[in-house]
């Protein structure tokens, strides 16, 4: 889970954790399983307002995913509005271990712009000396520090100019809220994310939106932008669908490199679910 905008408040850190329970629960046959550890990545100036409170957030954070879980595990539910009608147990979630919460500053260039990263993980507890992370350096996922920053169909993703100007800005408004997204590369992706899908705006929102929905990208000789569509449930620009770019074969995911123009100004619709408001600030 990523957030962009202003100082980041313990308020939304728990937010973020509940969303990102959710998003990272997997359901299992009986149960839903759900995860255990979150960390937690904050842009430097957060990281180091918010470190005296580190403990006082976690534990309202444990305190809400206690209460989040109590009330997925709550009655269940009749099966038939009749008396003799039998009970139909809801499937129970369940933690894969104690809670941990960590805390961890980003270094990522793209950290001034996107403040809040939230990412659930299952594992055993760490011992709790180990919970808070280097002021210097941003601890990954084992399974992405071979792959650190790319994704799945385009390769590494381009690094941000020193003292980037803007390209274009995106405003939007998801599950966490109302934002805007900055463009400083030439090339961006936009979806939910995952594991093995970098992108450089992440949506907090339901599945219907990919985890690569669309990427933009800006020609440098000409100034014109292009939308790319990597999505299942479709992308519109100003209410027409524009041709989908990955097409499936032998449940292989092809990209066909199909590219439309992309007008100065632009309302890009993703799934029916989510209207991304596109402006151009810089054309030449």
């Amino acid at each position: 889970m990523r957030q962009t905008g202003n100082r980041v408040t313990p308020e939304e850190i728990v937010a973020a954790i509940l969303i990102e329970l959710e998003q990272r629960t997997a359901p299992g046959y009986y149960t839903n399983y759900v995860p255990n550890v979150f960390k937690i990545y904050l842009f430097r100036d957060d990281y180091r307002d918010l470190l005296p409170l580190k403990d006082k957030i976690r534990d309202e954070a444990i305190r809400a995913l206690h209460e989040e879980l109590h009330r997925r595990n709550g009655s269940p539910v009749l099966a038939l509005p009749l008396p003799f009608a039998k009970k139909k147990q809801r499937k129970r979630y369940e933690a894969m271990g104690d809670w941990v919460i960590e805390f961890h500053p980003n270094e990522d260039d793209d950290a001034a712009q996107n403040r809040l990263e939230v990412r659930g993980e299952t594992s055993r507890p760490v011992e709790p000396g180990n919970l808070e992370g280097s002021p210097t350096v941003k601890i990954m996922r084992p399974e992405m520090e071979d792959t650190a920053r790319e994704t799945r169909r385009t390769g590494s993703a381009q690094a941000v100019r020193p003292n980037a100007e803007a390209y274009a800005r995106l405003s939007y408004e998801d599950d966490t809220g109302h934002h805007d997204f900055d463009m400083v590369k030439e090339e961006i992706k936009v979806g939910r994310g995952g594991p093995n899908e970098w992108v450089d705006l992440k949506l907090i929102t339901t599945k219907d939106v990919s985890r690569e929905h669309f990427q933009v990208r800006r020609e440098a000789q000409t100034g014109r932008f292009l939308i790319k569509d990597l999505s299942r449930f479709g992308t519109w620009v100003n209410m027409k669908r524009i041709t989908p770019s990955v097409e499936v074969q032998d449940n292989v995911e092809k990209d066909k490199n199909i590219e439309e123009p992309l007008p100065a100004k632009a309302e890009i619709n993703l799934a029916d679910v989510i209207t991304v408001h596109f402006r151009a600030l810089k054309t030449k």
